[in-house]
């Protein structure tokens, strides 16, 4: 996290005929391209109010306790702190959903369910980039959709995303699909302590923040099989592991085997845990299933139709709840004109792990230039617990980058 300082620990000013210039990753909008941006903004949130999303304006400054109950290690990590004395600490919010699912909480009357609200405005990430070429101020426009479960609520926000982009001239939008709940489902199947199941969720969480998929807890999983297939004692294994360049690995061990204290040889510690486990089915090789199954879904990635067919004809057992919400997922799409030829599964895709639930998404406008990721969204059933309410858990939504999306509109030659 990073804070921002005093005046007493800034460094001296410079003389006042040296430039200022602006702070890293922001930049300036004059009138000409500043009325452009605000005509797409209000165009945007246009079009969701036509589709039932009423508009909602949450604080600009939040607690970062709330960012930190349930959001991703992406965003945690990259919060700006604010200090301030006597309280606990703020932050500059680095993102909308938090803040509605915070004020759907704290409202004094509950508000009627299904509730459809959007929002826009400024968010703020620190991003540890030398070149400055990417914004650590920018704006999301997007909706929350609050008390609607499943495939059918799902279908309904990706659809108003790409309906509301293909409205400002973009073309050919298609969204990215995976779900988060498969590689969930996978883990509570093979009989993981929660324990350790929560350990490779961390783990795949701050992979995902680096940009890697689901792939990233494979190398993991196998070097810690392969240390207690070979019967390395605990005593070894314990620093084999604190030495290891993957911290994930040293998370997940220490969930999984305690730590050796007092008399108790490396055998009898790792002879206590395999206890645990039912007859015949030692730790290493369930650890061997998951890793065989993650790999497995991680693979499949393409056109909506293929990808389900292989995944119900191979892998269907794996997480048969997953595989069935992603199905009814792609025909609610295809009931609001979003075929599945238009629909990518990727099953290793691992965006928001740890923040979302079950279906996560992002949507890409194709240009000239290139592709550019202009937003995406997910499921985040239990957000509204994890803030302290027994309100209804059931969310979705999503969030589009404004600056992406008009730097888009310009590339492919939409005016906004």
């Amino acid at each position: 996290m990073t804070p921002f300082l005093p005046a007493s620990e800034i460094s001296p000013l410079p003389p006042r005929d040296v430039p200022v210039g602006r702070a890293r990753g922001t930049r300036d909008w004059l009138p000409r391209d500043y009325e452009r941006l605000f005509s797409l903004e209000r165009a945007l949130m246009d079009e969701f109010r036509s589709a039932g999303y009423e508009p909602i304006r949450t604080p600009i400054l939040e607690f970062t306790e709330l960012h930190a109950r349930k959001s991703g290690a992406g965003v945690v990590s990259r919060l700006f702190e604010v200090a301030d004395e006597g309280s606990s600490p703020l932050c500059l919010r680095p993102e909308l959903t938090a803040g509605v699912v915070r004020a759907y909480v704290e409202a004094s009357e509950p508000p009627p369910l299904p509730w459809r609200v959007a929002s826009s405005g400024p968010v703020f990430r620190y991003e540890p980039d030398p070149a400055g070429t990417r914004l650590r101020e920018f704006t999301q426009t997007g909706v929350e959709l609050l008390g609607v479960a499943g495939p059918e609520g799902d279908a309904e926000v990706i659809a108003l995303a790409c309906r509301a982009l293909e409205r400002q001239g973009l073309r050919s939008i298609a969204p990215r699909v995976g779900h988060v709940g498969l590689i969930l489902e996978i883990l509570g199947r093979a009989g993981l302590p929660g324990a350790a199941a929560a350990a490779m969720v961390e783990m795949l969480s701050a992979a995902a923040a680096e940009g890697k998929g689901i792939q990233a807890l494979d190398a993991a999983l196998e070097r810690l099989a392969v240390w207690l297939k070979a019967g390395i004692e605990a005593e070894e294994i314990v620093p084999a592991v604190a030495q290891a360049d993957d911290q994930g690995v040293d998370r997940l061990f220490r969930q999984l085997v305690p730590r050796v204290v007092g008399r108790r040889s490396g055998p009898e510690i790792i002879g206590r845990l395999r206890e645990k486990w039912r007859l015949d089915r030692t730790l290493s090789g369930v650890l061997d299933q998951v890793r065989d199954s993650i790999r497995t879904v991680a693979a499949l990635r393409g056109p909506a139709r293929a990808v389900l067919s292989r995944l119900e004809s191979e892998s269907a057992g794996l997480a048969p709840a997953a595989v069935a919400s992603l199905r009814q997922l792609v025909a609610e799409l295809a009931k609001r004109g979003i075929d599945a030829d238009r629909v990518e599964l990727d099953l290793g895709f691992g965006r928001g792990i740890g923040f979302y639930t079950q279906t996560i998404f992002e949507i890409t406008a194709p240009t000239p230039a290139g592709p550019i990721e202009v937003g995406g969204g997910g499921r985040y059933d239990g957000l509204a617990g994890s803030l302290g309410s027994d309100r209804d858990q059931r969310g979705v939504g999503f969030a589009l980058g404004l600056e992406r999306v008009y730097e888009a509109c310009l590339a492919v030659g939409a005016k906004p």
